[in-house]
């Protein structure tokens, strides 16, 4: 499991360099193949193929391999455009405990 929390991703500039990192770990677990050269620029729905369906998949694994919570109440189908808008859209979108 990455070791990243919520609290260590709230204000941290890398975050979103942190949540790309961890979504281009989790998409060939996910998938059962490899995705070659992905980067924040990948295309999640033509080059990798992803479905609404393995998307929402992916926010789940997010969730709990880096232990935050997403809210997904604006999410939509151009956050999932790249893996780098995607993780935009975490790390904007995060839920802190209170």
């Amino acid at each position: 499991m990455l070791d990243i929390s919520a609290t260590a991703l709230t204000g941290d500039p890398r975050s979103r360099e942190r949540i790309a990192e961890a979504i281009c770990t989790l998409l060939p677990q996910m998938l059962g193949r490899e995705i070659e050269g992905a980067s924040a620029d990948t295309a999640l729905l033509d080059a990798v193929g992803l479905t609404s369906t393995t998307g929402l998949e992916l926010l789940l694994r997010l969730e709990e391999s880096m232990e935050l919570e997403i809210s997904v109440e604006e999410l939509d189908r151009d956050d999932f455009e790249t893996i780098g808008s995607l993780a935009s859209y975490v790390a904007a979108n995060l839920l802190t405990e209170e």
